[in-house]
């Protein structure tokens, strides 16, 4: 599992950032440095990094998928988290942090993804986008914003194996919500 979570981390840090290649470590390590989940049901924020932005009951009243275990990395000036439960590596939920000095126009050319639904109400820009099944895990959802500080934050939910897709988005209004949230904890 250890190996799996630096590889999601990593991804979801190389995705958020737009990186290629960089190593993965937490907020005082040495980049390449693998920053082991916290234990069970510790809090979340325990785990660093973007994680201290997500709270285990929060995400539960929002999207009704209880977590219990939290990993963070960082490249450079990008923090992400990914959220899984114990017994399973899907569904997850992961969040990727990252200063940025592009306004609305270079956003919306350069980060929002084609064939993605703008979203009102949500930092200075916003996309929501459907996430294809991959390798081990169900289709999934994405919501990236340009925060009213100038971070670049992107929130995607992977479903497990199988899951229908029409389950998948029924999630996306409660997704949306809980960015709204977190949006509110960056400003």
């Amino acid at each position: 599992m250890r190996r799996w979570l630096t590889g999601a981390v990593c991804a979801v840090t190389l995705l958020g950032a737009g990186l290629t290649g960089a190593g993965c470590g937490g907020d005082d390590a040495p980049v390449g440095t693998f920053i082991p989940p916290v234990a069970s049901r510790e809090p979340a924020e325990s785990a660093g990094g973007a994680c201290q932005l997500f709270d285990y009951d929060v995400i539960k009243a929002q999207l009704g998928i209880d977590f219990d275990i939290a990993a963070s990395g960082n490249v450079d000036a990008t923090y992400t988290c990914v959220l899984q439960q114990t017994e399973s590596g899907v569904p997850d939920l992961s969040l990727a942090v990252t200063a940025t000095e592009a306004d609305n126009e270079t956003f919306k050319k350069t980060v929002t993804p084609k064939g993605s639904a703008s979203v009102s109400g949500l930092g200075k820009i916003a996309y929501s986008s459907s996430v294809a099944a991959g390798s081990g895990a169900g289709p999934g959802l994405e919501v990236g914003w340009l925060s009213g500080n100038q971070r670049l934050i992107v929130l995607r939910y992977r479903s497990a194996n199988g899951t229908a897709g029409g389950d998948v988005n029924a999630l996306l209004p409660k997704l949306v919500a809980l960015a709204k949230q977190i949006d509110l904890s960056t400003a």
